[in-house]
């Protein structure tokens, strides 16, 4: 029951969202101001705050850094495996995109803040810091051998381009530098101001989560992409918490790690879809289910790993 109780607050943010946007409450320009903010500032704070908060030994554990990376790779080779088989090019693409592309900021954060703490968010936002830049290039890349039969040379410099113009990750390279330099805290009035940030970015995100979710006909479409929520919601954490324990990593950030990886397809995902000329309708359903099925397993995860007693 507690663990339900966790993740509660998560899902009413997100179902207010989801009401606003019915009643007309929240116009298309509110959500890409609310977008802007989120992506541009708040996020990001929470992300640089969040690794401030590490030990700089934790740089030089190169066993946990590929131990970050692993499951991307297991997963993304499962899909080629075993997910082909009657889909067509656009839907394989999509599936072999979001397999492993997780709602890390919308969400994630926010449910690891609710279930763990502080330390919680320390340990997550570190792992983010690791694992974001292979997932871009694994998801990406992998999308794109699906889609077109071939990796261009072309798309993997525009990936890498537009990673260093992503918000997220400059936040994630300039704490780790900053971590590497020792520097673990920041003076007390620009703490202050980046934990109010911090705090902004929780909400609001869930907010324009639901805000952004299309459920129409849900049996329907949950059976259309029942091998993404397979992917995503199921293999994903089981693959990250074998890795994880196999390279004997420290049980937070097993937990945390878990956590992020099951949540739901990344919201930004059906975007990538629509750009590389797959099949944007079916990512869509996709992001919406999964993160439906999620109010599901989230608190199961929760239970499962120990985190709510």
């Amino acid at each position: 029951m507690n663990e339900i109780l966790v993740v509660l607050p998560i899902f009413l943010l997100i179902a207010l969202g989801l009401v606003l946007k019915r009643k007309k409450l929240l116009s298309d320009q509110t959500m890409k101001e609310d977008n802007f903010i989120l992506y541009w500032i708040a996020m990001p704070a929470n992300l640089l705050h969040g690794i401030l908060g590490t030990d700089s030994n934790s740089l030089k554990d190169f066993t946990f850094v590929f131990a970050t990376w692993l499951p991307y790779l297991i997963v993304i080779i499962l899909v080629w495996l075993v997910g082909r088989y009657k889909e067509t090019h656009e839907r394989f693409s999509v599936l072999s995109l979001s397999a492993v592309r997780g709602n890390h900021f919308f969400a994630g954060i926010p449910v690891v803040a609710l279930a763990m703490g502080q330390s919680g968010v320390e340990r997550a936002t570190l792992i983010l810091a690791f694992s974001l830049v292979i997932m871009q290039l694994i998801s990406i890349g992998s999308g794109q051998l699906a889609m077109f039969g071939s990796l261009s040379l072309k798309t993997v410099k525009a990936t890498c381009a537009q990673l260093l113009k992503n918000p997220l990750f400059v936040s994630c390279f300039i704490g780790l530098f900053m971590v590497s330099l020792d520097i673990n805290h920041l003076p007390k009035w620009l703490d202050a101001t980046m934990t109010i940030l911090a705090n902004i970015s929780t909400g609001l995100a869930l907010i324009v989560l639901g805000a952004q979710l299309h459920l129409e006909n849900i049996v329907k479409m949950v059976v259309s992409v029942w091998k993404i929520i397979f992917f995503k919601l199921l293999c994903m954490p089981i693959v990250t918490w074998i890795v994880y324990v196999s390279f004997g990593i420290e049980m937070e950030y097993i937990q945390a790690g878990v956590l992020l990886a099951a949540m739901p397809v990344g919201v930004n995902t059906s975007i990538i879809a629509s750009e590389m000329k797959m099949d944007a309708e079916y990512c869509a359903r996709g992001v919406a289910f999964t993160t439906l099925i999620s109010i599901l397993s989230l608190p199961i995860w929760i239970k499962v790993l120990g985190i709510v007693q």
